[in-house]
């Protein structure tokens, strides 16, 4: 069973039922995330719930939908799905959902990495502001078709005299690490770092760096090794940018998961890497917060009154 044993996500009780917030649009281009959603919901009995925001009520019409993916997803699975309709922005509809859940799952839709740059996008948005896990599912995404490869973890480079209490990254590997475990599948874990400018010319200590980067995320893995002695790991320390370095990683990937790290509470900032893979990737990804449930549940009533997001597409 999947455990999101991590600050930001309280470790879930195994007497209760994770519960899983889908976001359906009404153009068709939910399909993939709601089959993503539907496999978590049956391998850990998990409690499902399809929400779709209009900006009007739509009467005579599916509530999740013309294409109807509430059916789908109710022929797809053998437990709980649960169907809302709600008139809002979809943004801040499902931000007022998410607190009251575990896990959120939204599409994404297909274009051009340049075009996601410029244009709004709704699951972004969620992905920065959700006080619990996000995963962005592409909208052309097969998951069936890739159930038994890997994971892809990033981590930040290691901080000299960190413990393990303090690992800046603790919430995403335990997220990583416990979902592999789950799945039975190998877990690569990836952290990026740039060669510094004035050993941009030696080779001997290149090596060096990448050694010191090598042992030192080794030392930071050995609590999870512990915890995981099942799981197969693979480390890759890159000297590249890190979304660069999880761009490559992630062409074997059936998921690839980063943190979330804010400078502040109304920034609205993900991160260079996270915003980096949630606009080029073609694997879903999964947006891991940092900090208390509580904390991040004041950020988001916070962000609702403020409303910070452009018009989303």
């Amino acid at each position: 069973m999947v455990t999101y044993a991590t600050s930001s996500v309280q470790r879930l009780k195994r007497d209760t039922t994770l519960s899983v917030l889908v976001g359906v649009d009404t153009r068709g281009r939910s399909v993939s995330a709601v089959v993503w959603a539907v496999e978590e919901g049956e391998r850990e009995g998990a409690a499902l719930t399809l929400i779709t925001a209009r900006s009007a009520p739509d009467r005579g019409q599916d509530p999740v939908g013309r294409h109807d993916v509430g059916a789908l997803a109710r022929r797809l699975t053998v437990g709980e799905v649960g169907t809302r309709e709600v008139v809002g922005e979809p943004v801040e509809e499902l931000l007022r959902a998410a607190v009251d859940v575990d896990l959120v799952v939204v599409g994404c839709r297909s274009m051009p990495p340049t075009q996601r740059m410029v244009v709004g996008s709704t699951s972004h948005a969620v992905a920065r502001w959700s006080p619990v896990p996000v995963v962005v599912v592409p909208e052309t995404w097969t998951q069936p078709s890739m159930a038994a490869d890997p994971i892809v973890v990033g981590v930040r480079p290691a901080v000299t005299g960190t413990s393990a209490t303090d690992e800046p990254d603790r919430e995403v590997l335990d997220f990583a690490f416990s979902r592999a475990a789950a799945l039975q599948v190998p877990l690569i874990v990836v952290s990026g770092w740039e060669i510094p400018t004035g050993l941009a010319w030696s080779a001997q200590d290149i090596a060096r760096v990448r050694s010191e980067y090598d042992e030192s995320l080794s030392a930071r893995l050995t609590p999870w090794l512990g915890s995981y002695p099942e799981v197969e790991v693979d480390r890759r320390c890159v000297a590249e940018t890190s979304h660069q370095a999880l761009l490559e990683a992630s062409g074997v990937a059936q998921l690839v998961v980063v943190g979330r790290h804010h400078s502040a509470a109304l920034s609205g900032l993900l991160g260079s890497t996270a915003r980096g893979l949630l606009r080029r990737s073609t694997r879903p990804v999964a947006v891991i917060p940092s900090g208390t449930r509580e904390a991040l549940t004041r950020e988001v009533h916070r962000v609702l009154a403020h409303q910070p997001w452009a018009p989303m597409l």
